[in-house]
């Protein structure tokens, strides 16, 4: 199957996988033992505001919460949403890149259209394993250390090890053989049916376990798991010991398999060290149409959020300025120290581009930004004014000026001085003519229009420079501007 032309709006599931807002924990539960996929999506008013996961479920239960509270309180993590139009490679990467297991998908209005999940996924892409040769063995290095329990742990703590091994299944180990398992599932099917968690895990394991080995074909678990409809196999070796468990995610990760070369190419980080750089990182799809976010460290996450994931670039990045970044990566796979401003800010931002042969992926972006806001400000304002410096009028007013003679318009120049500004200084110190100053620059700003220029041109002296003005107005903004500084 050609997974760049299947889309998300197309394989996407509705029923039964959400719940609104102000609905009880309880009821949220139920639904996900009903619709057996392991999440939740809290919707208001018909637009995703977070998702609850099994995993969610075993930490909820893990802190014995109250599940008559209401769902809303408990939707913490970020949310990423794909648009309905993004194809099945596309999913592929965004999953992979945020190390997510589901996908909420939405529509060009924001509305909710339902969640594809990596099992979903999986169905989808099969042909992608029969071309492959890959055996277990060949990905068990990359598999998690096997964490177990015997049968007569208590429930609470399997839950214990797995909140914090970050894990959705535990075997239960006798004599080194997996005699049963402890799944999410497990956990959402024990919640319901109100059993104590001090109780053994033997009474309420899944038995028989289901097996691989390590010369099972990918494929033959991609079909054992959607046979029996589990999300996860025990791996065992040669003497029938278990020795890992193989999960979809692990299986995900397998179908990008120049994934990892990727990252290779990127100086061998993972992105556990990209999130510690000091840079912002973002990662982008170039799908030949459209340049998407498909990854950010959490420097960019902290200070734009999770909601740029799956939004073009355009959200960030000015499109004019966009256009011409993107002609300068395509000639020449990179660019250095380029600048552009978005609402109040300065950013710079350097990066590369990898062309790829993928379907639905032309290439990758990888773009480092800086805010630069600061140091803009320290080369062209006034410290203590907050106005222009005199370097940066000077610029300025050297630019207008040519503006004004091809557009053939007229702009008015204004300079300001405080009479006997010393005499403050000598009498009353330097901190009180400070404050002076910012002063009779509050009532001289207030004074001008929005789109006039001011700036601080010597000690007590100001220039503002105003654009599109005729000699009438220019008197009326300097008389206002006099006026509210009296």
């Amino acid at each position: 199957m050609d997974t760049g032309n299947v889309f998300l709006h197309d394989i996407a599931e509705k029923e039964n996988v959400w719940v609104e807002a102000h609905s009880m924990l309880r009821q949220m539960l139920q639904l996900m033992q009903k619709n057996e996929k392991g999440v939740v999506v809290v919707l208001k008013e018909n637009k995703p505001i977070g998702i609850l996961t099994e995993r969610d479920v075993v930490s909820l239960l893990y802190t014995e919460v109250d599940l008559d509270e209401k769902t809303e309180r408990f939707v913490r993590k970020p949310l990423i949403v794909a648009s309905g139009i993004r194809t099945i490679s596309y999913a592929l990467s965004l999953m992979i890149e945020n190390n997510i297991r589901r996908l909420v998908v939405d529509d060009s209005s924001k509305n909710f259209l339902g969640v594809v999940t990596q099992k979903r996924l999986l169905k989808h892409v099969e042909e992608d394993f029969y071309r492959s040769s890959l055996r277990v063995k060949h990905i068990f290095d990359h598999l998690k250390d096997l964490v177990s329990a015997a049968q007569n742990d208590a429930i609470r703590d399997v839950l214990e090890k797995m909140v914090e091994h970050k894990i959705s299944a535990v075997p239960i180990i006798e004599n080194g053989i997996a005699v049963g398992i402890i799944t999410e599932k497990d956990v959402l099917r024990l919640a319901n049916n109100k059993v104590s968690l001090q109780e053994q895990v033997g009474k309420h394991m899944t038995s028989p376990v289901i097996f691989a080995d390590l010369e099972t074909k990918l494929i033959e678990v991609v079909k054992i798991m959607d046979d029996r409809n589990i999300s996860r196999t025990v791996v065992k070796g040669a003497d029938g010991r278990a020795v890992r468990i193989i999960t979809n995610s692990d299986l995900v990760r397998n179908l990008e398999g120049d994934y990892n070369e990727f990252l290779e190419r990127k100086l061998r980080y993972t992105k556990e060290v990209l999130n510690l750089l000091p840079e912002m990182l973002i990662e982008v799809i170039d799908t030949g149409q459209d340049q998407l976010i498909v990854w950010t460290n959490e420097k960019v996450s902290s200070k734009f959020g999770k909601r740029i994931i799956d939004k073009p670039v355009t959200e960030l990045v000015p499109s004019n300025r966009w256009n011409d970044i993107y002609s300068a990566l395509i000639e020449h796979n990179k660019i250095e120290d380029v600048r552009f401003k978005k609402d109040n800010s300065v950013y710079e931002f350097s990066g590369f581009y990898l062309p790829l042969d993928k379907a639905g992926e032309k290439g990758r972006i990888v773009l480092f930004l800086r805010d630069i806001t600061e140091e803009v400000m320290l080369a062209t304002t006034d410290p203590l004014t907050r106005l222009y410096n005199r370097r940066f009028m000077n610029e300025f007013l050297a630019r207008e000026t040519e503006r004004s003679k091809r557009s053939h318009s007229k702009f008015a120049v204004v300079i300001a001085d405080v009479d006997d500004f010393k005499r403050i200084n000598d009498t009353y110190g330097h901190l009180s003519g400070d404050i002076v100053l910012k002063a009779i620059v509050r009532g001289m700003i207030s004074g001008t229009r929005e789109y006039d220029i001011a700036g601080r041109y010597g000690g007590e002296e100001f220039l503002i420079i105003m654009p599109e003005i005729d000699k009438q107005t220019t008197v009326d903004v300097a008389d206002r501007m006099r006026r509210n500084i009296e």
